[in-house]
């Protein structure tokens, strides 16, 4: 099984929410990779991940970094770094490179594409 999901948001619940959705599916051994699109890079930002936790949420980082160990794989959209101003250093380290919308969506033809 693939799933590919895009996060256009940097609201902490939604990534939240839908990256809960990407460990579920991991954790079902499913092959997982995560775009972060337009708002949702600003999300990967170092030092931005957890910008207004709610201890009654796990971290974004610690969910980034379990998705990794279940295999997934995390990317952030080159056009929405330059949008932002932001290079892949600017970026978290679980992030395993940059990838566009079409080379992401073409990975992801053969599976489930959801858009959150």
């Amino acid at each position: 099984m693939k799933i590919s999901l895009i996060i256009n948001t940097s609201f902490y619940e939604r990534v939240y929410s839908a990256l809960a959705l990407a460990l579920a599916y991991s954790a079902l051994g499913a092959n997982v990779s995560v775009l972060f699109y337009y708002e949702g890079v600003l999300r990967l930002r170092k030092g931005y991940e957890d910008e207004g936790w709610k201890e009654k949420l796990p971290k974004i980082s610690e969910q980034l970094k379990h998705l990794r160990n279940y295999g997934g794989k995390i990317y952030a959209c080159p056009a929405a770094m330059a949008y932002h101003n932001l290079t892949k250093d600017d970026l978290t380290d679980e992030l395993d490179g940059v990838c566009g919308l079409v080379e992401f969506l073409a990975n992801g033809k053969d599976g489930t594409i959801i858009y959150v």
